[in-house]
């Protein structure tokens, strides 16, 4: 159960219950309807709940706070990749003292992540359980919306990185129409739950806002949105194996928005593909401007090489138009490969002074199209000098703090039979990153 940090010294709460039964808390009976002490709360501790009927026990457990959010979900039918099953949730906000019971389709999320025991979700809220209408809701002081992503974090010890990325991605970035649409974002939020699904508590997760055209606040009637899913020479804008369809997916692409299978909606990235594989150097000079963000391309190369966001120089990424006759721009997803990361046979032998590239940036700086070279290192030395290191490392600290004071990190381990020191993997981030930003620091002055 959630409880705000400033009540557990002292808590009461009220009691109710249907006629017939009987309610015991640490083996005392309470009357329905009445106010019980619990008095001091110890965060973690079980508290002995009995429900009896007849004397028969119809409920026994043990009541458990936390200053964490928390979800329950309950479903009939096991959720799948897909599609969505009915499910109905009971979701407690802490932050702003709400709680929700609703209905929502729910089903499993994710590529590589679908083969782990520990499972993201993706949820849509429902009108009722036909699915037939979406509801809205604003959350944890988040976007006002029907369709929410629960992160696992699994290969991610810290259960930081994701949300984290996607904040130190958000205090920099650029895009042209973030001036235009207020509401505008490049990066999803999150916020930290411990989720219950069919009565088995899972763990800790992150609720997060999708990242959609919504969030970036693209035109309806002319912005484009793609996402990359896998490694190709097309995402790594070396080569064409084959021409665009009349098709929502080209070559480790998906077209996010518009959902309209139609040739045109990819000739902005076919061209700007097309331009970075095959065009001379005086060609790539003339058309690279109109394409392409610069300055949004710097600050994403920026970004990923400051975390070192390990699968995010290809895959997973969003290449998007704000609308007609803007050029295409960049913003990151799924960023749990970050910040040093080594829990995963892809980065366990990553070398922390890797660079990372593909021939897109490869080209902006051998050609130094635009000034790219002194662009990079002017915008570095203002994102570095702004307090970037301070800033990450006060945003992880209050994430682990929030884990640590709740008991969380205790019953996560219980769960998933792991032995994660929180504070230690607080203090290796912290070390790391001093040690990857010097590097990245030296290195531009070296090189640009």
């Amino acid at each position: 159960m959630s409880i705000g940090i400033n009540d557990i010294s002292h808590f009461t709460g009220k009691i109710k219950y249907p006629e017939n039964y009987t309610v015991t808390i640490k083996d005392d009976f309470v009357h329905s309807n009445e106010n019980y002490d619990f008095g001091n709360i110890i965060l973690g501790e079980p508290i002995p709940i009995k429900m009896v009927k007849n004397d028969t026990i119809i409920i026994d457990y043990d009541l458990i706070f936390t200053t964490l959010s928390t979800i329950s979900i309950s479903t009939i039918d096991s959720i799948l990749d897909e599609p969505k099953v009915f499910s109905e949730i009971i979701l407690n906000d802490i932050e702003n003292n709400q709680a929700y019971q609703l209905f929502a389709g729910i089903e499993i999320r994710g590529g590589t992540s679908q083969w782990y025991p520990k499972k993201s979700y993706d949820i849509e809220f429902w009108n009722d359980s036909s699915g037939i209408d979406t509801r809205k809701e604003s959350l944890f002081s988040l976007r006002n919306d029907d369709d929410w992503h629960l992160d696992a974090m699994f290969v991610d010890l810290s259960r930081s990185r994701g949300i984290l990325g996607m904040d130190t991605w958000s205090s920099f970035a650029r895009s042209n129409h973030l001036l235009i649409e207020s509401e505008a974002r490049l990066a999803q939020r999150g916020h930290l739950v411990e989720l219950i699904v069919n009565n088995q508590y899972t763990g800790i997760y992150s609720m997060n806002e999708q990242l959609d055209r919504k969030q970036l606040q693209l035109k309806k009637d002319s912005g484009l949105l793609y996402k990359t899913t896998s490694w190709s020479d097309e995402i790594l804008f070396l080569g064409i194996d084959s021409e665009p369809e009349a098709s929502l997916t080209w070559e480790g692409y998906e077209l996010k928005y518009p959902d309209l299978a139609i040739i045109e909606n990819w000739d902005p990235l076919y061209n700007l593909v097309n331009l970075v594989a095959y065009s001379g150097d005086e060609e790539f000079l003339n058309n690279i401007d109109s394409m392409l963000n610069i300055d949004n391309a710097i600050d994403y190369w920026l970004f990923i090489n400051a975390i070192q966001a390990n699968d995010n120089g290809g895959k997973n990424m969003f290449i998007y138009r704000y609308e007609m006759g803007e050029p295409l721009a960049f913003t990151a997803w799924d960023l749990d490969l970050t910040f040093g990361n080594k829990n995963t046979v892809w980065t366990v032998n990553v070398s922390d002074e890797r660079i990372i590239s593909n021939n897109l940036f490869d080209r902006l700086f051998e050609l130094n199209a635009n000034n790219y070279r002194s662009k990079v290192k002017v915008r570095w030395e203002q994102i570095y000098t702004d307090n970037l290191y301070s800033d990450i490392v006060s945003r992880l600290n209050k994430k682990i703090n929030k884990i640590n004071t709740s008991g969380a990190n205790i019953r996560e381990n219980n769960r998933w039979n792991i032995e994660t020191d929180y504070n230690q993997e607080l203090q290796y981030i912290i070390n790391w990153l001093e040690i990857r930003l010097d590097y990245l620091d030296n290195y531009i002055y070296q090189n640009f």
